[in-house]
């Protein structure tokens, strides 16, 4: 939570979400910072994003939902959409679907997939400037009932904006572990291939 946003006017759901958002964030970027830069742009296989990739795609993710979550959130306000009159948390409500485990292979569609031409730190730009909007519109809009406004996500269903936040900190945890597999991968073939003295 940054220190100059007002928590006495922001519910404590919304608190909760802000921290882990900051959380899953925090550990992206380390892990980024601490990435051999020579190596973030290596595929290591046929079908498999390199570390840069996968930045490069969390950006996009990011900023696809800023840009459902700005519009549903207007349309939303002019139909008159009542205040938020719940204090549950809903932080674990999309544990049931694992976002965070990489185990399950999921093939992202075109708009949301890489090109392989950005860097690490154009990727982390991007991330912020991105994250900066998100939080901005969860905290203006934390008056309205966010919960009420649901757009449908290609695999969880119906997502409300705090789920469809939610969604986006627990992607970044997941595509975190794949920078740190694919990392790892590529560091021990160069090691195979390093030459012998």
């Amino acid at each position: 939570m940054s220190p100059l946003e007002p928590t006495d006017r922001i519910p404590a759901k919304l608190q909760e979400l802000l921290a882990y958002m900051d959380s899953t964030r925090s550990a992206l970027f380390a892990t980024a910072r601490e990435m051999n830069p020579s190596f973030a742009q290596i595929r290591p296989r046929e079908g498999v994003w390199s570390a840069a990739d996968n930045l490069a795609h969390l950006a996009l993710v990011e900023g696809n939902v800023v840009g459902l979550m700005t519009k549903s959130i207007a349309d939303a306000r002019a139909q008159g959409i009542g205040p938020d009159s719940s204090d549950v948390s809903f932080i674990h409500t999309l544990d049931r679907w694992r976002v965070t485990e990489p185990e399950m292979k999921v093939i992202a569609p075109s708009r949301i997939t890489p090109d392989n031409s950005k860097s690490v730190e154009e990727s982390i730009t991007s991330l912020e400037q991105t994250r900066a909007r998100l939080r901005g519109i969860l905290i203006e809009s934390c008056e309205v009932d966010l919960q009420a406004i649901k757009r449908p996500h290609p695999l969880l269903r119906e997502l409300d904006m705090y789920q469809w936040a939610l969604f986006v900190a627990q992607h970044e945890e997941r595509h975190r572990r794949q920078m740190e597999r694919t990392i790892a991968e590529v560091t021990e073939r160069a090691a195979e291939c390093a030459p012998i003295v």
